[in-house]
């Protein structure tokens, strides 16, 4: 048995990066499902039909960072496993375990963290920024997990 054939204690960074992107994406695309459904029986020139429009413009772009931000982690966790390294990913996303709400406001703390001290407008302030988003939205997830409710 080779060291990648041997079982794991705990998912790769990679992994629970690729997990904690899907969540995100999947919540992103419920939330604007719900907000599309909802636009759809607003009538013409109700207030309202610009606000909503305006959070689904919001979530769509999420949407779009997120679909990046996935690409670019599954471009890297092709080159990890490509090069056999030993951080290399090997389980299918729905496999790897979401992480405790604790550990994710951890992280989230963390960067907003960094982020206070960046350059605003900066390249590290705008992957800061996506990052901080997808936490939240894991985070949530996470409650609504250990409530029963996702």
């Amino acid at each position: 048995m080779t060291e990648s054939d041997q079982p794991r204690d705990a998912p790769t960074e990679t992994e629970r990066a690729l997990r904690a992107t899907s969540d995100a994406l999947l919540a992103n695309i419920e939330e604007l499902a719900t907000l599309e459904q909802e636009k759809r029986i607003v009538k013409a020139g109700d207030p309202r039909l610009v606000e909503l429009s305006k959070s689904i413009e919001r979530i769509a772009a999420r949407v779009l960072g997120g679909t990046i931000e996935e690409r670019v982690l599954t471009e890297d966790a092709a080159v990890e496993v490509a090069v056999e390294g030993p951080t290399a990913p090997g389980l299918p996303i729905e496999e790897v375990e979401p992480r405790s709400p604790h550990e994710i406001l951890e992280e989230w703390r963390d960067a907003e963290r960094r982020a206070a001290s960046v350059a605003p407008g900066s390249p590290e302030a705008a992957e800061l920024a996506t990052r901080i988003e997808r936490l939240r939205f894991e985070y949530r997830r996470a409650h609504e997990r250990a409530e029963g409710r996702g």
